[in-house]
């Protein structure tokens, strides 16, 4: 797995931080985003795309990152049973970035995220990763457009409890440690 967890505030201990070494891409944890509509992400909400630098991540990046976490099922309609595999890197990301709703009674950890989607600027795709307690080797990521929105409810401006935005930025490398010359 070429995934690494890091601190956004550098030596705070937050892990609020996927990098992905693959792609050089950072990906913030889903948990600061839930419930927090594009609206709300894009103006400024927690500093993520202002002071942060993030960016909307597009389908294509989040499909890399599921599969350099070793994602290899995508989708209900492939055979069961997968490799485990499958089922660990679905499980480590949800460990990870978090923005998981548990559904007990049917043994259900569901994590979904907002992308964009390409070639549609602004149009919202929704990234789902399903891990099945009862099932691992059942269980799968998949990706399709947000859904029917409530009447009058813009995908700008739509927000639910249950769903995050995938969150996305170039690796930040440490500043090079500067030579300083006292003296002469």
């Amino acid at each position: 797995m070429a995934l690494l967890q890091q601190d956004l505030v550098p030596a705070s201990g937050d892990s609020l931080i996927t990098f992905d070494s693959d792609s050089n891409l950072e990906w913030l944890s889903l948990t600061k985003t839930v419930n927090l509509s594009i609206s709300d992400v894009r103006n400024g909400a927690g500093d993520y795309t202002t002071t942060h630098g993030f960016r909307y991540a597009n389908g294509a990046e989040v499909q890399a990152l599921w599969t350099h976490a070793g994602i290899t099922r995508f989708a209900p309609s492939q055979p069961v049973p997968v490799p485990d595999g499958n089922s660990i890197g679905i499980k480590k990301l949800i460990d990870w970035m978090g923005g998981a709703t548990s559904y007990p009674q049917t043994g259900t950890i569901q994590t979904q995220g907002i992308f964009m989607v390409p070639p549609l600027p602004g149009h919202p795709g929704v990234g789902q990763l399903w891990f099945f307690t009862n099932n691992p080797g059942g269980s799968y990521a998949t990706t399709d457009i947000l859904p029917n929105l409530p009447q009058g409810v813009t995908p700008e401006d739509y927000r639910d409890p249950a769903i995050a935005s995938y969150l996305v930025r170039n690796h930040m490398s440490p500043a090079p440690p500067r030579n300083l010359r006292v003296g002469g």
